[in-house]
């Protein structure tokens, strides 16, 4: 019988790659690994910013959520209610409880549409499968006038993400012959039009070159369905005829009901370890962590790359002295089928300076790599 349990809450893409690298890294006979999760499916959440401007079909970027869970991890689909660190172990809906030696949170968050009135009914989004083929149609019936494209707040899942969907429906615009007919305005909640400032740079240069009309220091406070204008915390009102707003992100309610959580639902981990506060059994990976560089998609990856190589080396009773450094490699796009690949760490920024069709393919067939190695925890 296996003498360490891992248990692994929450069944995206952060727990199906950390459980299916735990797995393949250790043995069957002394770790086991569960991860606890109820979603039917699982949808590349990347491939939101083609399927709303008709460039991949949708069933291409979804899999059954069983199918990509590897031979050897224990599959409980269930729901935590409640984690209890102090005595470890997790309540689950059904009222088992399960007891641990290890736990990792990647519990993900979630959208908090009621943070912003007005947003429900009036702003669009594509970070969710019924929203990105919502959106599609919506799409489909513009015939012209004045689109806004951006986000609520921060911090959201992957952050390129709104100015890569602009810049491929500038293209998208193009090639319904409706571009001149258009205005598109990005609206951004910092002072630039990206977090980091050298992808900022190339991203408004970018803009500048493509006519995009850009608003910073742009906090959403408010949408006015009638009037159909969005408002900012600032003082600013932008008008429109179709708004593309990423709505507000929140941690989950299980981590606040937990008392591991921030003032916005996310768990604060050594940037480093992973861990939570001084345990040495409890960790957070991807969006469940308030780090922010973990809300690139890719962080996942690498978070779990360094944590599973740590848990196989201690739970074969040897020291492992390795820390994670903030790796982070992103792919994304910049309009006329390039793209760049960012770089980068806690201690070096990214480079950003170069666009390139290969790049492009790179994000382009980034689902099959996804489905068939990432989440696999093959690479």
């Amino acid at each position: 019988m296996a003498n360490t349990r891992v248990v692994v809450v929450g069944d995206g893409a952060a727990g199906i790659i950390i459980s299916n690298k735990i797995r393949l890294l250790t043995d069957r006979d002394t770790v086991s690994v569960s991860i606890i999760g109820n979603s039917r499916y699982h949808y590349f959440k990347p491939d939101g910013i083609h399927i709303p401007l008709n460039l991949k079909n949708y069933k291409d970027s979804v899999k059954p959520t069983a199918f990509l869970i590897n031979a050897g991890v224990e599959y409980v689909k269930d729901r935590v209610t409640k984690i209890d660190h102090t005595n470890r172990k997790v309540e689950l809906q059904s009222g088992k409880v399960m007891e641990y030696d290890i736990l990792i949170i990647a519990t993900g968050d979630r959208f908090s549409t009621d943070d912003v009135p007005g947003y429900s009914g009036n702003a669009n989004h594509f970070y969710d499968l019924p929203s990105s083929v919502s959106l599609r149609q919506k799409l489909r019936e513009f015939k012209g006038g004045k689109i806004v494209v951006g986000q609520s707040s921060i911090p959201i899942q992957c952050p390129p993400a709104p100015y890569e969907f602009t810049f491929q429906l500038l293209d998208y615009l193009k090639s319904r012959g409706i571009r001149d007919k258009t205005e598109v305005h990005y609206i951004y909640p910092l002072n630039r039009v990206f977090t980091m400032a050298n992808v900022a740079e190339e991203v408004q240069r970018l803009f500048d070159e493509k006519g995009v009309i850009y608003h910073t220091l742009f906090n959403v406070e408010s949408i006015d369905g009638e009037k159909r204008t969005v408002n900012s915390l600032e003082g600013e009102t932008v008008d429109y005829d179709l708004l593309v707003l990423v709505p507000p992100h929140k941690g989950q309610q299980v981590i606040t009901d937990s008392g591991l959580s921030d003032e916005s639902g996310y768990i604060d981990v050594d940037r480093h370890h992973l861990n939570y506060a001084d345990y040495d059994d409890l960790f957070a990976i991807g969006d469940a962590t308030n780090l922010p560089i973990s809300k690139a998609g890719a962080t996942a990856h690498f978070e779990s790359e360094y944590l599973a190589n740590r848990i196989a080396y201690e739970t074969s009773g040897h020291v492992y002295e390795d820390a994670y450094n903030g790796e982070v490699a992103c792919t994304t796009v910049t309009g006329e089928q390039t793209a760049m690949t960012l770089y980068f760490s806690y201690s070096k920024p990214p480079r950003a300076w170069y666009e390139s069709k290969f790049d492009y393919l790179l994000k382009w067939t980034s689902a099959d790599t996804y489905f068939s190695g990432m989440l696999r925890g093959i690479m």
